[in-house]
């Protein structure tokens, strides 16, 4: 049995698959009106998606809520390394002028 190659149908708007192809993540098939994801374009989206999911989305959660006074006793260096980011996305969604 031939392996498909993942095609995007219907669902994906007009704008969105024009950026798309304008980022070289799809490509036409032929002279139909389907598109094809380009490998490396599927590896860029779903690293997108990751993190947008497991970065981005926690630290705007974590950025409504009041700030912790609470410190782990003995930190690691994971726990600064997140403190370093949360405190640097904090910064930059000031400047943006995402927190009020």
């Amino acid at each position: 049995m031939a392996k498909r190659k993942p095609t995007v149908g219907h669902g994906v708007p007009p704008m969105t698959s024009k950026k798309l192809r304008a980022k070289g993540m799809l490509r036409k098939i032929g002279t139909s009106r389907r598109y094809e994801s380009v490998p490396d374009g599927l590896r860029a989206i779903a690293a997108l998606l990751v993190l947008r999911e497991k970065v981005i989305r926690p630290l705007l959660a974590a950025s409504l809520r009041p700030e912790s006074k609470a410190r782990p006793n003995h930190p690691t260096p994971v726990d600064h390394h997140y403190e370093y980011l949360h405190t640097g996305m904090r910064n930059l969604f000031t400047a943006l002028g995402l927190v009020a």
